[in-house]
């Protein structure tokens, strides 16, 4: 079990690479605007904060993450990343685990039905010429 320290540790660096993984897919010419948190195969397809949070899930699996760890990885604001996540906690995708601080940490439920959905967007995604 991790201590909190080694968590918030672990958590840190994880946005760390997310940062830099969506700084190399911004591509130099103008003509590509879209923004690394409307890539994932849940966002082109059918857009909204929920399918944002749902590309996150493809890249952190079920591991906890804080609402603004989430907000910060999706580019949604905290508010509309808590409500999101509360629609998906509502369909058994999410859930709260624990406090980290004054942080409420999540986790996505990937063994429920989300795992077969996860696998049919990253199917999508290798698929995906337009990257």
């Amino acid at each position: 079990m991790l201590s909190n320290k080694n968590l918030f540790l672990a958590i840190t660096i994880i946005v760390n690479k997310i940062k830099a993984i969506k700084m190399q897919l911004h591509r130099k010419d103008s003509k590509d605007t879209e923004e690394y948190a409307t890539r994932g195969p849940f966002a082109s397809i059918f857009g909204g904060p929920v399918a944002r949070l749902l590309d996150q899930a493809l890249i952190v699996g079920n591991m906890e993450q804080t609402i603004t760890i989430l907000a910060e990885s999706t580019n949604l604001s905290y508010k509309t990343t808590k409500t999101a996540l509360e629609k998906l906690e509502k369909m058994g995708f999410a859930a709260q685990t624990r406090k980290i601080g004054n942080a409420q940490a999540y986790r996505f439920l990937v063994e429920n039905h989300l795992s077969g959905l996860l696998a049919c967007g990253a199917e999508f995604q290798r698929n995906r010429t337009d990257i």
